[in-house]
């Protein structure tokens, strides 16, 4: 009797648990019933439906109530209504896509800004083209072709040692000659003071009244400027004072005057490329050819043939 008890309790209490189960899960119900109903093949169908997104969940659907022909399948139409649920989660995988379009904006926002700084680079360096002009205006110091007197010729004048010997010379005689006349201590003090720029470079076209560079004529300009005697800045103008002498004649401050392979075939004045200042014992002090500048040569020699005329200024 007692096991006939405890077995009716115990089917009843099933049966209660498994009608609560039923009541409480109707869907598992309508999914286990529409599982039974279908053949094996259609099962294999409704599982890769699960697997798929949620744009191809919809075709499936169809196709699964097409193959159902037994008033089941509107029991399986639940399962279709609760699939959308996972259609949320397909968003955002067609979502990501959006997001590349507005990366490809900033870089055309890169771009633009670096366009201009090229342009304004090149406005920066336009004007360090202006500084070009100053180099050019050193240009016009360089010699004329043919204004050395003697060109192609290696002896034009003294050996420096000579030079010295003959600079001393001349300091003692304008150091004795307070007696002597007015032309003749002026003709010594210019010898002297040209001599202490021996070796000043020789710059064509130099400006009057500089010592650091000399021409022919701004040489002897300065030279007698500091004996109070004027004289032009150009050889030819200066060719144009004083008295003119012979070359047999001449005497210590004369001006020589010679041609130039370039004056030669010229007439009056325009023959005259050079002028030294004459030191007496066939010697004169000039400048001349870059690399020699302020030295003593003898007059005699190419020199000799140079020869134009002289001019005394100093009385």
């Amino acid at each position: 009797m007692l096991a006939r008890k405890y077995t009716i309790s115990t089917l009843v209490i099933a049966l209660a648990v498994f009608i609560g189960f039923t009541v409480k899960n109707p869907e598992n119900m309508a999914l286990n019933a529409a599982y039974s109903n279908t053949s094996d093949n259609e099962s294999i169908t409704v599982d890769p439906t699960l697997a798929q997104p949620a744009e191809t969940a919809r075709p499936v659907t169809e196709e699964r109530i097409e193959a159902v022909h037994d008033p089941a399948p509107t029991a399986a139409t639940p399962a279709v209504t609760a699939k959308p649920r996972t259609k949320p989660s397909a968003t955002p995988k067609a979502s990501s896509p959006s997001i590349s379009p507005p990366a490809a904006a900033p870089s055309e926002d890169v771009t633009p800004t670096a366009t201009p700084a090229p342009t304004s680079a090149e406005e920066n360096f336009t004007p360090a083209a202006s500084s070009t002009p100053s180099v050019i205006k050193a240009a016009p110091e360089q010699i004329r072709e043919g204004d050395d007197p003697v060109p192609n010729v290696k002896k034009v004048n003294l050996p420096s040692a000579e030079i010295v010997k003959i600079k001393e010379q001349y300091e003692r005689i304008a150091g004795s000659d307070t007696n002597e006349a007015t032309w003749k201590r002026k003709a010594d003090q210019l010898i002297v003071k040209g001599m202490s720029f021996l070796g000043t470079p020789y710059v064509f076209g130099a400006k009057g009244g500089q010592t650091d560079s000399f021409d022919c004529s701004s040489f002897l300009q300065y030279l007698f400027g500091s004996q109070k005697v004027a004289l032009p800045r150009d050889s030819r103008q200066q060719s144009q004072h004083g008295t003119e002498v012979s070359i047999d004649e001449l005497r210590e401050g004369d001006l020589v005057f010679f041609t130039t392979p370039k004056r030669k075939n010229k007439d009056g004045i325009e023959r005259i490329g050079h002028v030294a200042v004459y030191m007496g014992n066939g010697l004169m002090l000039h400048t001349f050819r870059p690399g020699i500048g302020v030295t003593v040569s003898e007059l005699d020699g190419t020199w000799k043939d140079r020869f134009v005329k002289a001019k005394r200024v100093l009385s």
